[in-house]
């Protein structure tokens, strides 16, 4: 019994501990989404600010391919993203 509580416990931290590279990358795909509403064809996109925590906070810079120097701002807290500037 105290083997299965331990591997339980050991599997919930393998676990969480992955699930903050997925929610960056979800975030990331949102992120691109939030830049095609805003007539950005996502070129490049880039976290130019990240704040972990309980509710993870990440800023990217999306250059677009539409534009030599068009660059769009796209804030993600969680996977909500909205347009910066």
């Amino acid at each position: 019994m105290v083997v299965l509580l331990l591997a339980a416990l050991l599997l919930t931290g393998v676990v969480t501990g992955t699930a903050g590279g997925a929610l960056a990358a979800e975030s990331e795909a949102e992120a691109k989404s939030v830049a095609l509403e805003a007539s950005c064809k996502p070129n490049k996109v880039e976290a130019v600010q990240r704040f972990v925590g309980n509710n993870p906070d990440i800023v990217y810079k999306i250059t677009c391919q539409n534009g030599k120097d068009l660059a769009v701002y796209v804030r993600c807290q969680g996977r909500t993203c909205f347009l910066v500037r």
